[in-house]
């Protein structure tokens, strides 16, 4: 009976070292000791291999693997395969490497034009072995599957939390702080904010009322100078009154990226959420005030 052994590839020169970098990913901070014991591996694994060349370690810190555009270190990474700086990359699995099957796929077999291969540990994959590339397919779209659970259940979390009348994310915003469960009112930037709409509702500009604030060396939240655009979104900021409208906001899948809930995601009004800083009366005021300014102004900023 034939016995037929298969031989990996390469163009490389047998006496040629094999130039070798390392690529590793956490997607959240937490895993960050994680991460610095993967570049601690990687350094001494490459380094203590004679027939190899150390090129470097790529990190990229508390980025998503679904998309490229955030992962500096990766595409620098890419760069340099480009530039014929490598010769064979080292990472822990598939899902380190990449979530996005067709972005994934579209690397890989760009990488193996240009005769890199990509070592998966995990998975015991070499992309420059005959059938490398029809399992990396599987276990890649494997990956993304994982990572569309982990989506659908990080979406149940958020609905829960929306009925439960609480924020997902909890977040400090000018004029309170997030203490346990709940927000508390920081009093210096309350004072500030119904200052703001006692002006405006007494007929001051935005301007106006930007000028009073920096003249008496106010700050916002961050320690910055008052804009005429932080004015106007105080001024547009419903939760001055204890009301919390949950899902303003959702992460567009296709876009990648966060946009505004106009109708397409259930959304949440939580009445009495906590201690308000102006009433319901002067809030309304001031959206009616805007409105006319915006009408006589017809369509232009007030100034």
């Amino acid at each position: 009976m034939k016995n037929v052994i298969k031989i990996p590839s390469y163009s490389k020169l047998s006496n040629h070292q094999l130039r070798v970098a390392a690529y590793a990913r956490v997607s959240h901070t937490y895993l960050l000791q994680s991460l610095s014991n993967q570049v601690s591996y990687y350094n001494e694994l490459i380094q203590s291999n004679p027939n190899w060349e150390y090129v470097g370690v790529y990190v990229d810190e508390a980025v998503s693997g679904q998309s490229l555009k955030k992962r500096n270190e990766f595409k620098r990474l890419i760069k340099d395969c480009r530039e014929g700086k490598i010769d064979v990359i080292l990472t822990k699995s598939i899902s380190r490497f990449g979530r996005n099957t067709v972005d994934l796929l579209k690397t890989i077999r760009e990488l193996k034009s240009l005769n890199v291969s990509v070592r998966f540990e995990n998975e015991n994959i070499d992309t420059l072995t005959t059938d490398g590339e029809l399992l990396l397919t599987l276990l890649a779209t494997k990956a993304e599957e994982e990572a569309k659970s982990t989506s659908d259940n990080v979406r149940w979390k958020v609905k829960q939390k929306f009925e439960q009348g609480l924020p997902y994310i909890s977040q400090d915003m000018f004029g309170y702080r997030w203490e346990n469960d709940h927000y508390e009112i920081e009093r210096n930037e309350a004072s500030i904010i119904q200052d703001i709409f006692q002006q405006y509702i007494e007929g001051n500009t935005t301007k106006t009322i930007v000028e009073s604030l920096n003249a008496r060396n106010l700050k916002t939240r961050k320690g910055n100078n008052f804009s005429r655009s932080v004015v106007h979104k105080i001024l547009n900021q419903e939760a001055y009154t204890g009301i919390l409208l949950l899902q303003k906001t959702y992460v567009d899948s296709q876009k990648g990226r966060s946009v505004p809930n106009k109708g397409k995601r259930t959304q949440f009004i939580v009445e009495e959420a906590h201690e308000p800083i102006i009433s319901k009366e002067l809030f309304e005021k001031v959206q009616k005030e805007k409105a006319r300014r915006n009408l006589h102004k017809k369509g232009e900023r007030d100034e």
